[in-house]
């Protein structure tokens, strides 16, 4: 089995971003990626609460057409760490993701970063197909935490966010 591993970290204010985000507002964000992940991720085309409680939520994800694994849905268990964290954990495959928020020199300096590990029991250690799916991933990874960002300014610019 391989175990594939990407990071990102991108600054949530960067020079010159409008409307800049504070830490309440991005978490307030992170809060509503946890209950609609297909605002933030393309893949994802709905998503249902199945267990809630404080700091832990179980969600089924259902993925467009080829886009997710083999059936399309899965069961994710989340542990939510009120302000600065949120780790999903994939029970059917045993992949994990966690978002990270990390704070700098002020409030408004902040940063996001996804970490994820994906199983594949079926490829091999070293193969061009691993380095082939590894670098889609790191793409993918990419795009989605940079998208995140941009939906989260979009969600404050439309006045959907209450902090």
């Amino acid at each position: 089995m391989v175990v594939l591993c990407q990071s990102q970290t991108y600054p949530v204010n960067p020079p010159n971003a409008s409307p800049v985000l504070t830490l309440a507002e991005f978490w307030e964000v992170m809060y509503i990626k946890c209950r609609k992940p297909e605002l933030f991720v393309a893949p994802i085309s709905a998503c249902e609460i199945l267990e809630e409680t404080d700091g832990f939520m179980k969600r089924m994800v259902t993925f467009r057409e080829g886009m997710g694994p083999p059936g399309g849905k899965v069961i994710e268990e989340l542990d939510v760490r009120a302000p600065w964290k949120v780790d999903f954990r994939n029970l059917d495959t045993g992949s994990f993701i966690n978002n990270t928020i990390s704070r700098g020199n002020d409030e408004t300096d902040l940063y996001l970063t996804f970490y994820f590990e994906w199983q594949y029991p079926k490829l091999q250690e070293g193969s061009e197909e691993a380095r082939k799916i590894s670098d889609q991933l790191w793409e993918q990874a990419r795009k989605t935490v940079q998208h995140s960002i941009d939906v989260a300014r979009e969600m404050k610019s439309k006045g959907e966010l209450k902090h």
